[in-house]
């Protein structure tokens, strides 16, 4: 386990042949007996993306101010997988292959048309085939996010940014059981029968940090959510209830809070964990 930890700590950079595609093996983590680690696959093409970006803006108008290229001067792509190594190798790395199975094929990520075996040829044909179309900035990762007990959650993230406005980001996260590789939903966490009560709760929580007014229409629990040691965390993603200047919105409550709508067998690990975890730190005046 050492020496594995010691060759994924090192930075490791080389070109794909004929490619000008990078691997970087990075970001190591260590929880428990698990190494979990990130293989980022980057590209940078600037010929073809300043010749579509010189076309475009010949086309527009130039009193056109709504459209915003920044100081994009190239089309750059980066994709980082989540790799793990440890004990229940078979059961967690196949949850992984879920996940990135449920993460790069959607319908609506155009930069990722099919899941395949072979994850370097993947991204290869990805970073090639995007960038030859020109101006793209386009970045997704997956990575731990928290830990709880015997749990982790790995997070999903989508940066993309062709001109326009702003550009656009979004994630999803996947709750993990270290025992048995089992992805919980929401409903393995809370009761159903108090879903009403804990939308009344999370809504006035809400309303007390953004203000009744960033509400763009109907509040729903979001099924984005993450527990670490200060409690459990529902995120949102941009227009997901609240206008894109009021960015990622995010309820925490703390486990205290969270026992009256949690199921018993999850309240049970809430009930063990509040019961060894260490006091917070008194902060001094």
């Amino acid at each position: 386990m050492k020496k594995i930890h010691l060759i994924f700590v090192l930075l490791i950079c080389y070109n794909l042949h004929g490619q000008n595609v990078k691997l970087v093996l990075k970001d190591t983590f260590k929880y428990r007996d698990f190494v979990f680690y990130n293989k980022v696959y980057s590209y940078q093409n600037n010929e073809f993306a300043n010749k579509r970006k010189a076309a475009i803006l010949k086309d527009l108008n130039p009193d056109n101010e709504d459209f915003y290229w920044g100081d994009t001067v190239g089309s750059h792509l980066e994709i980082a997988d989540l790799c793990v190594e440890g004990p229940f190798d078979f059961v967690l790395k196949t949850t992984l292959d879920r996940i990135r199975e449920a993460v790069f094929q959607k319908p609506e990520n155009k930069n990722a048309t099919r899941f395949s075996q072979d994850f370097m040829q993947y991204c290869k044909e990805i970073l090639d085939s995007t960038a030859f179309y020109g101006f793209e900035e386009f970045e997704q990762s997956l990575k731990v996010t928290s830990v709880f007990e015997n749990y982790i959650t790995i997070g999903n993230f989508i940066y993309e940014f062709s001109g326009g406005a702003h550009p656009n980001h979004y994630h999803t996260h996947f709750m993990v059981d270290l025992n048995d590789g089992k992805m919980l939903t929401l409903n393995d966490v809370f009761d159903l029968k108090t879903k009403s009560q804990l939308k009344r709760f999370l809504k006035s929580r809400f309303i007390s940090i953004y203000g009744q007014e960033s509400l763009l229409d109907q509040f729903e629990i979001s099924e984005n959510f993450e527990i670490d040691k200060n409690g459990i965390h529902f995120i949102y993603n941009p227009y997901e209830i609240t206008p894109y200047a009021v960015g990622d919105p995010e309820i925490i409550i703390s486990f205290n809070q969270a026992l009256p709508f949690l199921t018993p067998s999850f309240k049970k690990i809430v009930l063990t964990h509040l019961k060894t975890a260490k006091p917070p730190s008194k902060s001094k005046k």
